[in-house]
């Protein structure tokens, strides 16, 4: 099985798995108000999950780009829910400032880290993990000179400046495993994380053990590569960066 295989193989489990998790909700266990308010959330990551994967297939990497940190927001604000998911559903229930979100994204960072309590592994370090997962997003959905240039670059072909330049190429694989796996496992780790809450013991369990394959397998086998055409630097991740994050809603 080769790597694009292997991919849609996990896509396909994870699909599956969204579309099954109501039949191991406990109902006469949980918040309803919870519920509803992490299962708009989560039907809202499967939808953008959905419309990546239709605009990869038609090689539009710069939209897909802005459609998968849409998707790390939202299963970052999920996440970041269940970790108090009583109180946090009162405050979104009477939330009244439709241009925002009441968390910036480093709350939600800082908040779902330190939920996680992972004794062998440094709390700042898996912050900085998430950093840059988001800033190699953000790197394509606002544009930076490098990428945008790299994206629409003109093909030998091309008569004209203005169109739809799709990327097939085969030089664009790296970029496009990576939104691809960086938006499956995100989405898995919000399914994951609303199943601990929600759901059944099993089901729980039976995720905890798909997300071990699904990392071993990205890890071992498909042996995901940063693409090259997305450029940082180490300041990016500290306090410059930071900045930057606290503004956003």
């Amino acid at each position: 099985m080769n790597k694009r295989d292997k991919i849609e193989l996990i896509k396909n489990i994870v699909e599956q798995e969204f579309l099954d998790i109501t039949k191991s909700i406990i109902p006469t266990e949980v918040d309803k108000l919870s519920l509803g308010t992490s299962g708009f959330y989560l039907n809202s990551i499967f939808e953008l999950l959905h419309s990546l994967n239709i605009l990869l297939s038609e090689g539009l990497i710069e939209s897909a780009g802005s459609v998968a940190t849409s998707l790390w927001e939202r299963s970052i604000t999920l996440q970041y829910f269940l970790t108090n998911h009583i109180e946090f559903a009162n405050i979104i229930s009477t939330h009244k400032k439709y241009k925002k979100t009441p968390w910036n994204i480093k709350e939600m960072v800082i908040g779902i880290v330190n939920s996680e309590n992972h004794k062998e592994r440094d709390p700042e370090i898996m912050k900085d993990l998430l950093y840059i997962q988001y800033s190699y997003l953000c790197a394509i959905k606002h544009g930076n000179p490098y990428t945008l240039s790299y994206l629409n670059r003109l093909e030998k072909n091309t008569k004209s400046v203005i169109g739809l330049n799709p990327n097939f190429t085969e030089e664009d694989w790296d970029i496009k495993n990576y939104l691809q796996l960086i938006s499956l496992t995100l989405a898995f780790e919000s399914l994951l994380k609303f199943s601990s809450v929600f759901c059944t013991n099993e089901k729980y369990s039976k995720l905890k053990i798909i997300n071990l394959d699904i990392t071993t397998t990205i890890v071992r086998d498909i042996k995901l590569n940063v693409p090259q055409i997305i450029t940082t630097t180490s300041e990016e991740f500290r306090e410059e960066f930071w900045e930057y994050l606290k503004g956003l809603k």
